[in-house]
């Protein structure tokens, strides 16, 4: 009997120790791994700045007509410059970076467009004011020119500068100043030259009446 009751008492303390391994196994198993915390979400503020850039680079263009003169770098930035406005308030990082290509497509044209039409602007200046020499404008009327002439040249200093705005205008008031001075030029020599002709007939008229008297009085007219 004893050996019957040693044996129970062996097998239940089995059970009763495989149980309690089964109940850590399943605790351990089922544990729940530790909460950390929640990433930071870094909020990208709005590209104001970039924005108003890039709309001020790409009104200049506009204005001067610069983007003819750069056609393929004018044609990505404008790109770039919707998809920042796309994208504006709803993916700012990546609005900004378009923005940023943007400003640096629409410099590219600026640098490039700005000495080519001023180049042109001098040659149209210079036109005007070789046509004002040819008609001696300096001497004939020599305030309007000397304006013109001042004008000009503050248009050389100023496209040195790379003040590219302020050498156009200039230049362009140049060459309507030698414009103007050579049509006055131009009127003055037609009088004077009107007046020369009249002088060429009265004399000739004089010589003439002269030659008939002359002959008269040598018929014994008189």
């Amino acid at each position: 009997m004893s050996r019957i009751r040693k044996r129970r008492r062996a097998w239940l303390v089995g059970i009763l120790v495989l149980a309690a391994a089964a109940v850590f196994t399943v605790s351990c198993a089922t544990k729940p791994a530790p909460v950390g915390p929640e990433p930071t979400v870094v909020e990208v503020p709005k590209p104001e700045k970039e924005y108003q850039t890039a709309k001020e680079l790409r009104a200049t263009v506009t204005q001067f007509n610069l983007d003819r003169y750069e056609a393929d770098a004018f044609k990505k930035a404008e790109a770039s410059f919707k998809d920042g406005e796309k994208a504006y308030d709803k993916d700012n990082a990546k609005s900004k970076t378009a923005f940023e290509k943007a400003i640096a497509g629409y410099r590219q044209v600026l640098d490039g467009g700005f000495p080519a039409l001023t180049g042109e602007r001098r040659k149209s200046a210079e036109d005007a004011k070789a046509e004002a020499d040819a008609l001696k404008a300096a001497v004939a009327v020599k305030a309007d020119y000397a304006a013109a002439l001042k004008q000009y040249n503050q248009a050389v200093e100023a496209e040195k500068a790379k003040d590219y705005p302020k050498s156009l205008q200039l230049f362009d008031q140049s060459e309507a100043g030698f414009a103007a001075a050579a049509q006055k030029a131009r009127q003055l020599k037609a009088r004077a030259e009107n007046s020369i002709d009249q002088v060429k007939e009265e004399l000739a008229d004089a010589e003439k009446q002269a030659a008939e008297a002359e002959k008269v009085k040598e018929e014994g007219g008189l």
